[in-house]
């Protein structure tokens, strides 16, 4: 069986306990620096714990966002409707960095060079995945590459640094990692070359992106780095991946799309890192199939993004709004079906799946992640840290919006993908002559995209994004980076109602549907207070106004979560708060993110 390499080890130095500004107390263990980090061993040992700063299962499948929702976070899944300051924590914690620093100040005790080399790449990388995270959180933090001492009170309570000195570092982190760590390791569980690359093209994109679309904004004051630059490097990162050959997109069987995400063994032909679950397992099976485990269920903002067969827009046809059932998912883009329960599908495990709205809040069951009825008692999939694909992704994105991308480039990227699922290819011209109206439109559409002459082309990339990557943690800083999340509100800032619900399906009114397209009905609406329909065994029967809310009253799209007031703020929203207790330790050191300090506390 595999090994988990992501079990913390029995050691107490994973235990450390910090105080004040979090980063002040040496490890209060019986390991000394003096007689350890001297061996191959230890370091692996040691570094082992960096590997839990990775994001867990329910990172993605409880992911909330405009693509898929669920009933878990329901008090934090999107952050616009609650406003407070937190008193401490708040993803403050500079825990994980204060363990890496402090191996990387001991590596020197090791005297074989290439032992030293490896785990300098390990740190760094770690280092550079720590300070990417609390840059997309807080924006300017304090920047610390060594450990501190507890009376070092000018560092531990130094200002923050600038976003241009963060992603320098991040870089060059990065760029050290790159050509330290070797190409493979024995298990695609471990960080390699190509996982520095891939998170260099993931930082860089984000950063590059983020000061594009906040261009001028408060947040961004003072920064000399262009875009354009960050920009290049995410390209350059990402063609360093792509040109080595090692990796491929998966496209073996019927459903290669759906059997990627299904594996609790990945071949490493896609996954450039991944977590295992060889030994732990987790619920995104339950997730789907439990309606007390989240009862997740796709939007239609994620339902419409997908082309028909033959490459054309969905939303180009006549009364394509009003459409559901057959009419809605026939010759669709073949990851529609193999992300959301859209027709008769048999699971990994050969189980069968069935609609029930009551384990789906949209009534678009999501199938993506989820092995079949056998696994839930548990799930072993492993969840992908870095695919292929999205350094795909990321590479088309970078030289698009940098106005530079060649037809050649989308094929290598792009088109790549869709050859997974046999969807015709996206041509530069034609995008760019007619950009898609639904991915321009008020209600789902970007409000902020580049009105160059790759208008129609970034909507496309973002449309396969979107697809591609649907809960694997990326939407909602996609969003941020893009200055999108308004999409969220179904609210203005005075409480009138405004854009943006969390929709499923479209529903004609009372009536026996049968939603999964498999020949059996499966689904009775009941009008309230009209006559009620007969019932379909093993079917449970919804009113229309007591167990499902529509959108035109007596018919239109079923609302999930309708109660929940969503409201961003353009000014601050797109930064969270740093918490009060660390603002109090710092001695007026750092200050609060934009807009934040006179939110309820």
């Amino acid at each position: 069986m595999k090994k988990h390499i992501y079990k913390i080890f029995g050691l107490s130095v994973i235990a450390f306990s910090l105080v004040a500004c979090d980063l002040d107390e040496y490890p209060e263990d019986s390991i000394s620096p003096d007689t350890y980090f001297k061996s191959e061993k230890e370091l692996k040992l040691y570094s082992n714990q960096f590997y839990t700063q990775l994001p867990d299962a329910d990172d993605y499948y409880q992911e909330m966002s405009d693509l898929v929702c669920n009933g878990l976070a329901y008090n934090d899944a999107v952050r616009g409707y609650s406003h407070i300051v937190p008193g401490t924590g708040g993803g403050w914690s500079f825990t994980a960095l204060r363990h890496i620093n402090y191996m990387l100040s001991n590596l020197y005790r090791c005297e074989d060079e290439n032992v030293r080399k490896h785990y300098e790449g390990i740190g760094r990388f770690f280092r550079a995945y720590f300070y990417f995270g609390k840059l997309q959180r807080f924006g300017e933090v304090p920047f610390y590459d060594k450990v501190l001492d507890s009376d070092d009170e000018e560092m531990l309570c130094k200002p923050r640094d600038s976003r241009d000195f963060i992603i320098a570092k991040i870089n060059a982190d990065l760029d050290t990692a790159a050509m330290y760590l070797p190409e493979f390791e024995e298990s695609n569980m471990i960080v390699n070359r190509y996982a520095a690359l891939a998170l260099q093209s993931r930082a860089n994109l984000y950063e590059g992106t983020f000061r594009k679309y906040h261009n001028g904004r408060v947040e961004l004051g003072g920064q000399t780095l262009e875009y354009k630059q960050l920009l290049q490097k995410a390209a350059d990162a990402a063609k360093a991946v792509m040109e080595s050959k090692k990796y491929a997109i998966y496209s073996d069987g019927d459903k290669p799309y759906y059997d990627l995400f299904v594996k609790n063994d990945p071949n490493g032909k896609e996954y450039i890192l991944n977590r295992s679950y060889a030994v732990a397992t987790h619920n995104a099976a339950n997730y789907a199939l439990v309606s007390s485990k989240g009862a997740a269920g796709a939007t239609r903002t994620l339902a419409l993004s997908y082309l028909k067969t033959d490459g054309t827009r969905f939303t180009d046809v006549n009364n394509y709004d009003t459409k559901y059932g057959k009419d809605e998912y026939n010759n669709r883009d073949p990851r529609m079906e193999q992300t959301i329960l859209t027709k008769s599908f048999t699971y990994a495990d050969g189980t069968t799946a069935s609609f029930n709205k009551g384990v789906t809040l949209t009534g678009y069951p999501i199938v993506k992640f989820v092995e079949g009825e056998t696994a839930k008692v548990g799930s072993h999939v492993d969840m992908p840290v870095f695919r292929f694909a999205e350094v795909l992704l990321n590479y088309a994105e970078a030289l698009a919006e940098l106005g530079t991308i060649q037809q050649t480039d989308i094929d290598n990227s792009v088109n790549l993908l869709r050859d997974r699922v046999g969807m015709p290819h996206l041509n530069m011209v034609n995008a760019n002559a007619n950009p898609d109206p639904f991915l321009c439109g008020a209600q789902y559409g970007y409000k902020n995209v580049d009105n160059g002459s790759n208008k129609g082309l970034i909507l496309e990339i973002r449309r396969e994004r979107t697809i591609e990557l649907v809960m694997e943690g990326f939407r909602y800083q996609d969003l941020v980076r893009w200055r999108e999340i308004t999409r969220f509100d179904n609210q203005d800032a005075d409480g009138n109602l405004n854009g943006f619900e969390f929709y499923g399906p479209y529903v004609k009114g009372a009536g026996r549907y049968d939603m999964d397209c498999d020949g059996n009905l499966d689904f009775v609406v009941n009008q309230e207070g009209g006559r009620p329909i007969s019932p379909v065994a093993g079917v449970t029967s919804v009113t229309i106004g007591k167990d499902i809310i529509l959108s035109n009253g007596n018919k239109g799209f079923i609302i999930a979560l309708g109660d929940m007031k969503r409201v961003h703020n353009e000014d601050r929203d797109y930064l969270f708060p740093l918490p009060l207790t660390e603002l109090t330790l710092s001695k007026g050191a750092l200050t609060q993110n934009p807009n934040w300090d006179d939110i309820s506390r």
